[in-house]
């Protein structure tokens, strides 16, 4: 797992921790002889802004559920099966020429509210 995910942890537990340094080290040893690979809705954006498309939080989340329930454990998941899944649902809106360049030049992923 890597540090800042559990970093993430911590913030989000802040309210009930009392002590953030233990919580950590508790991770920390917990995640030692683990791996972890996380896909984030940023990687759902991303993956549909190289498509062109937009997505909307609700529908990112929705395919993050979708390719985690319908995935093939031997294989894993693959950008590739992001892309075509957002293809094949013909989800969210197509992104304008001035959109598509902010993404292509300076890597501004744009998302659908």
């Amino acid at each position: 797992m890597h540090h800042h995910h559990i970093e993430d942890m911590l913030r989000r537990l802040k309210p009930v921790l009392t002590d953030k340094g233990k919580a950590e080290h508790i991770l920390e040893r917990y995640w030692s002889d683990k791996i972890a690979i996380v896909w984030e809705v940023e990687d759902v954006f991303r993956a549909a802004n190289e498509r062109e498309v937009a997505l909307t939080r609700k529908e990112a989340v929705k395919l993050l559920q979708e390719l985690h329930q319908h995935h093939n454990a031997q294989y894993g998941l693959k950008w590739e099966d992001l892309t075509t899944c957002i293809e094949d649902q013909v989800l969210g809106r197509k992104l304008t020429k001035s959109e598509i360049k902010r993404f292509v030049e300076q890597d501004i992923v744009t998302i659908n509210h």
